[in-house]
């Protein structure tokens, strides 16, 4: 036989589809949401370490670096700067500061580590480079060296300057 129009069946059926494919559709743009929450948070922590770098970098270029010393204190790696004045980078698990201008991570399970990557390398003639890396960790693994805090000073010898050639934590 051929019946024309729905069935009460056929209609609560097609509902129940409906409704389901509607929740399916409702968390898939929930876990989306989620998703690029995450990665504004992340671009503003990319934003804030550009800007980090680039103000350490430019006192670089602006000052002579006289010497360094790098040391832990309670839970804070604490990098002094002696540059024509006395600069200061403190590193917590969850935030920088430098010049009085601290940055907080955003990001969900980012943290930084507290052991510096730090390496002096004696160039050709009268020249060195200094190259200090912060890891930045995501759920305590450093997942990409381009998330980390790296900063280099191409520097020329003389009597005047302490650094200290090798660093571990």
């Amino acid at each position: 036989m051929n019946h024309k129009g729905f069935t009460i069946l056929e209609l609560l059926i097609s509902i129940a589809l409906i409704s389901v494919v509607l929740l399916l559709l409702l968390k898939v743009m929930m876990s989306l949401e989620v998703i690029n929450h995450d990665t504004s948070y992340a671009s503003d922590d990319e934003i804030a370490r550009t800007e980090m770098i680039k103000k350490i970098e430019q006192d670089f270029l602006d000052y002579h670096l006289n010497g360094l010393t790098i040391k832990k204190e309670n839970d804070s790696l604490i990098i002094e700067l002696q540059l024509d004045e006395l600069k200061r980078i403190t590193v917590t698990s969850n935030s920088i500061m430098y010049d009085d201008e601290e940055y907080f991570l955003k990001s969900k399970n980012a943290s930084y580590d507290l052991c510096l990557d730090y390496e002096y390398m004696d160039l050709e003639q009268d020249y060195y480079l200094l190259t200090f890396s912060i890891p930045v960790l995501i759920e305590g693994v450093n997942t990409t060296k381009q998330d980390d805090l790296t900063f280099t000073y191409l520097g020329m010898k003389n009597e005047n300057t302490s650094y200290p050639s090798t660093y571990t934590c």
